[in-house]
């Protein structure tokens, strides 16, 4: 069988443009994998999740530690299918990364997805670990 590219979503919320410093080298490490990768803001994303193998969900966190954001809490409660996705997570934080991917990873749980990797990225070392998210999608949503 021919290998076939898999359609993979990542949604973030690009306030104060702290997750935005990460998802164009998030995007290109996933298309090297072997993914189709749409990007869009929790505002633009689409919520008919059907097409996608897989959904990246992207939050930024507050100084304090705090998240995930209100806007992803709202696209999360507007997607549908969630329950038949893998999802990969992850948070942008600049002193504390605090409990934003637990509580996303809970939310998420709620709906039915199954949370497949997670990772922070510290904004200072952005590049720290940046190959985890990616290599982990692409052994566990193929």
């Amino acid at each position: 069988m021919p290998f076939q590219p898999k359609p993979l979503l990542v949604v973030h919320d690009p306030r104060g443009g702290h997750t935005a410093r990460v998802v164009p080298r998030m995007q290109t490490m996933l298309q090297d994998r072997g993914f189709v990768v749409t990007v869009a803001t929790v505002e633009a994303a689409p919520t008919d999740l059907e097409e996608f193998a897989g959904v990246v969900v992207g939050t930024p966190t507050t100084l304090r530690g705090d998240g995930p954001s209100a806007a992803v809490l709202g696209w999360l409660a507007r997607a549908e299918a969630l329950d038949e996705k893998k999802v990969a997570i992850f948070s942008t934080f600049w002193a504390l990364p605090g409990g934003a991917l637990d509580k996303l990873r809970a939310r998420l749980n709620e709906a039915g997805a199954e949370v497949v990797v997670e990772h922070a990225y510290w904004l200072a070392r952005p590049a720290e670990g940046e190959h985890v998210l990616p290599a982990e999608c692409m052994v566990r949503i193929r």
